[in-house]
């Protein structure tokens, strides 16, 4: 339709392509950020000697559960946090479809 009215090349991409991607790039974004914390979390109980996964693996052998659930809270503060972020950006950039989508 833009085109057909005399839209450039730019403002095709611009103003018509990006816009229509941005709600598909952001559903990637929230299925990647739960998936990419949850591997990080278990590569640190696995791999490496540092990091809230390992420091869950020690307070867990040496039975300090309130340090473990300490831990446990911090690292559910820290997912959280960043999507919360995440949302409070996706509201800013797609504020054309405030009412439109539902979570």
């Amino acid at each position: 339709m833009a085109r057909t009215l005399g839209a450039s090349r730019g403002f095709l991409i611009l103003r018509v392509a990006i816009p229509a991607a941005l709600p598909h790039v952001f559903v990637g974004l929230f299925m990647g950020l739960g998936g990419s914390f949850a591997v990080l979390v278990v590569a640190e109980m696995l791999g490496v000697k540092s990091g809230l996964g390992w420091y869950l693996q020690w307070a867990q052998g040496w039975a300090a559960y309130a340090n473990m659930y300490a831990a446990l809270i911090v690292m559910a503060l820290m997912c959280s946090s960043l999507i919360t972020l995440l949302f409070r950006l996706r509201d800013r950039l797609l504020a054309w479809q405030k009412g439109l989508v539902q979570w």
